[in-house]
């Protein structure tokens, strides 16, 4: 009888796992088109004002410094540094899955965001840009690729590791990363807080489609492979 119990608890696992994905997926979703929304009704100005009001307080020379330093981890070009070194770590492993997924939901990612961009043609805003920074504002590409990047570095780090604390510590550390490239937007002056909050939601949505398809892919295999 308890073995039985255990059993159907088990059996139970992978749907709400897979339900909590589905989930997720809407809810990230649903959080970028309420931003686009206000965005569209300008609903964003008295909240975009009072964060960068209370964000570039924070301003000074040294600390400035590390900011730039700290942003330069959500750039295009580390991301693609990153992707192709991780991408190519995983093939030597012969993590062929895992290599591929992590190409496409980055270098995809990157693609999205500038047909974003081009769609919504916001202007960056002009309070104090503490560096240059072309193109369009919305949504913030540093805050989206960085929920994309570390956020699928995190899920790979949370399925390959071994041990609760070693996958505990990867994801605060992804957690972190995100947050911290994203307020540096606000920082520096180059991006709204409505940018950003608009660049995780999407990225999030991004980042859970994507694990949402490589599980269904991976399953795709496994159950070919048992039928060989």
């Amino acid at each position: 009888m308890k073995g039985r119990v255990r059993l159907q608890k088990k059996n139970w696992r992978p749907y709400a796992y897979y339900g909590s994905l589905v989930l997720f997926l809407l809810l990230f979703t649903w959080g970028f088109f309420e931003v686009v929304d206000a965005l569209q009704e300008n609903e964003v100005a008295v909240f975009d004002s009072k964060i960068i009001q209370e964000v570039q307080s924070w301003i000074n020379e040294g600390r400035t410094g590390r900011v730039v330093f700290l942003t330069g981890f959500g750039s295009v070009k580390f991301f693609t540094a990153a992707t192709v070194l991780i991408s190519l770590f995983l093939v030597v492993r012969r993590r062929y899955g895992w290599a591929l997924f992590f190409v496409l939901v980055n270098g995809l990612g990157g693609a999205f965001n500038s047909f974003l961009k081009g769609l919504f043609k916001r202007q960056r805003p002009d309070v104090l840009p503490l560096i240059e920074q072309g193109g369009y504002s919305f949504p913030s590409g540093h805050s989206m690729g960085s929920f994309i990047f570390y956020g699928a570095l995190s899920f790979m780090l949370f399925r390959l590791l071994k041990g609760k604390w070693k996958k505990t510590i990867a994801a605060l550390l992804a957690g972190c990363m995100i947050l911290l490239v994203g307020v540096s937007r606000i920082y520096l002056g180059v991006h709204y807080p409505s940018d950003v909050l608009a660049g995780f939601s999407i990225g999030a949505a991004w980042l859970f489609f994507w694990i949402m398809l490589f599980h269904f892919s991976e399953y795709r295999i496994n159950r070919r492979l048992s039928r060989l």
